[in-house]
């Protein structure tokens, strides 16, 4: 018997990106640097963007105050998706912005199927479990316009601080995305890269009087993205990038064609 037909050729396809920081640190902006971008905005912060791109087309599903409105945002979220399968356009990459509040609309969605108020009515954690579904859902509408489309997706998180507990360490804390843990999980193995964008910080060294000198971060101002997991922060990248690189669009494709062109010797 043949195993010829296990054979297959690598393809270059767009990376799946989720960039993630703390607020005002410009993951938007990052984000929204690409070509030919159609934004899902379900954070309601990207309107100074869109005066300086007005190339960018956008829909709209910013969560409202009740859940049934809610429910209904993310059906339309799902059709948006499944009408940029169906019909012809120019666009070239798809953003989510942001994810945590993508996964407020899945679990309303959730709590209108099930007939509840609150997911914790639900017990047991199901109804995280079910919202991961919902998230999981619109990862593969993603995946679908990546393979048929050839756009790139990228999503966008705000994060928190969680503590992380090993039998081999102490507990430390780290910046991670702003989700539920199972849909954090999920996020960070569909992710070909998690990037971290922050503000470089440089350590001085203040005179204070009597012999002593404190030391104090300084923020630059200077946009720096980590792209594995160090300095406190849960990211990776599969493209073998350095482990910190400038917060530009640009150059993270410029690096990301570096490494596949030297896999490739």
């Amino acid at each position: 018997m043949s195993l010829d037909k296990y054979k297959r050729e690598a393809m270059e396809r767009p990376p799946k990106t989720t960039v993630e920081g703390e607020a005002g640190a410009g993951k938007s902006f990052f984000a929204l640097s690409a070509p030919k971008a159609f934004v899902i905005n379900t954070d309601d912060g990207i309107d100074e963007i869109l005066l300086r791109r007005p190339d960018i087309m956008v829909a709209d599903a910013v969560p409202v105050g009740d859940i049934e409105g809610n429910a209904k945002i993310y059906d339309g979220i799902i059709e948006t998706l499944t009408e940029l399968a169906r019909e012809k356009h120019d666009r070239k990459s798809i953003i989510i912005d942001s994810l945590d509040r993508l996964e407020m609309l899945a679990q309303a969605k959730v709590c209108v199927e099930h007939s509840i108020k609150a997911p914790e009515d639900l017990g047991y954690g199901k109804a995280y479990v079910y919202a991961r579904g919902k998230i999981q859902r619109v990862l593969a509408g993603l995946n679908y316009l990546r393979e048929h489309k050839g756009m790139e997706p990228i999503c966008v998180c705000h994060t928190q601080i969680r503590t992380i507990n090993k039998p081999t360490l102490e507990p430390y804390d780290i910046f991670t995305l702003k989700l539920h843990k199972a849909a954090s999980a999920d996020i960070m193995e569909w992710s070909d890269a998690v990037l971290f964008l922050t503000f470089k910080m440089i350590m001085q060294k203040k005179d204070t009087g009597f012999g002593r000198k404190d030391t104090r971060a300084i923020n630059t101002g200077e946009r720096i993205i980590y792209t594995t997991g160090s300095q406190g922060v849960d990211c990776k990248n599969r493209f073998g990038l350095p482990p910190e690189i400038p917060a530009d669009y640009g150059e993270y494709h410029k690096l990301i064609a570096e490494s596949r062109r030297q896999d490739a010797t």
